[in-house]
């Protein structure tokens, strides 16, 4: 088995386990896929956090000339001011450097030269250290009090918003898109920089009313299926699902179920989309497991991604096409073992649960020239 093979199955078990436990993953795993600390994180983690200048008896360190939490003792701190900061520091007597002291092993750690927003946000999150905890991904207020800084002119200030914002709920993020300016999205959308980033800014304009933004996020999904691109695919296709719901499910069927030819990365992407709208709308899980279904018939090697999903919504009508999933994995050990424990979960209520149909009145698929002429609606 490859160690690519190994990576994948090795992230998808404990979201297997999740879905056991507690249905769905909280944070949005478009946005952020890989866990991220942000400064909010580690100034609430902290045991002291301080401002410091250069120390006049000792060059290149610092000197405590302000305590924003905690109670540090009258020891020197041993850490290294670079040349940079020193100069800036020199050149601006109004200017400091936020230390944080770490609580597990009291190491101190520089957490940016402060200009007077910074270190408004800085004093801001120590004010509420009573109410917000590191890595916490659904504090309505802690996200609310976040959202005007996203796009700040301070890059530092703009990161952290995306960073708070970008891990929530995908949920909370719908909730919140429309509070955020149309510029601060365009510049988000277009800025090289952020080119890895721009997927919040995507989700976001799937909750736009502005006709503009519909056609854009229509238009961007039929590009990357020619294209046959994966860049920020997931994020396109959630947004034309939060726009159109059951119509955009049929878009994306049509797009990516009726070539055999998809890239591996293309299905994941799409499936990971169609995971993270149906775990916000859940009225639309018969739709899901409709397309899930049709993924299957035509690329039963994708049937590891999806069981997660199907455990979560107590879909036990799958058992066919997933034991014939099965029957073709001989060569990863892993993925068969994730299909096993879906199959073990369907027999062991099979006697008590009904089977769930999907609604037999589904309309009838629309072609590729409708959906053409209706992205520019």
């Amino acid at each position: 088995m490859s160690a690519r093979s190994i990576a994948r199955w090795s992230a998808l078990l404990p979201a297997l386990m999740l879905a056991l436990t507690a249905g769905v993953a909280g944070a949005c795993q478009i946005c952020i896929p890989l866990p991220e600390r942000t400064l909010a994180d580690r100034l609430l983690a902290s045991d002291a956090v301080v401002l410091a200048r250069e120390d006049a008896e000792r060059p290149f360190h610092y000197r405590v000339t302000e305590v924003l939490s905690g109670a540090p003792d009258d020891s020197a701190i041993d850490l290294f001011l670079n040349s940079q900061a020193r100069r800036t520091l020199a050149a601006d007597p109004n200017r400091a450097m936020v230390l944080a002291r770490s609580g597990k092993d009291g190491t101190w750690s520089q957490l940016g030269l402060t200009r007077p927003e910074y270190e408004r946000v800085v004093r801001e999150i120590l004010s509420r250290a009573d109410r917000w905890r590191p890595r916490e991904t659904d504090n309505a207020e802690r996200l609310d009090w976040f959202v005007p800084l996203l796009g700040h002119a301070d890059q530092r200030l703009h990161e952290l918003a995306y960073l708070e914002i970008g891990r929530a709920p995908y949920a909370e993020i719908r909730g919140l898109a429309r509070r955020i300016p149309a510029e601060t999205l365009e510049a988000m959308l277009v800025e090289p920089r952020y080119l890895e980033w721009r997927s919040l800014a995507i989700l976001m304009l799937g909750e736009s009313d502005r006709q503009a933004d519909r056609v854009r996020v229509r238009a961007a999904v039929s590009q990357k299926a020619r294209l046959r691109s994966n860049l920020n695919l997931a994020a396109w296709a959630t947004a034309l699902l939060a726009l159109d719901g059951e119509d955009g499910m049929r878009r994306l069927q049509m797009l990516y179920l009726s070539d055999d030819r998809r890239e591996r990365e293309e299905l994941e992407a799409v499936i990971q989309a169609v995971s993270v709208y149906t775990a916000a709308e859940p009225v639309r899980r018969d739709q899901a497991a409709e397309f899930y279904r049709r993924m299957l018939e035509r690329h039963p090697n994708m049937a590891p991604q999806l069981v997660h999903d199907l455990i979560a919504w107590k879909r036990w009508d799958f058992v066919a096409p997933v034991q014939q999933a099965r029957a073709g994995l001989h060569d990863d050990p892993l993925a068969a073992y994730v299909l096993g424990l879906y199959l073990r979960l369907a027999g062991e209520r099979s006697d008590r649960l009904p089977a769930v149909p999907v609604s037999d009145r589904t309309p009838a698929p629309k072609t590729l020239e409708q959906f053409s002429r209706e992205e520019t609606r």
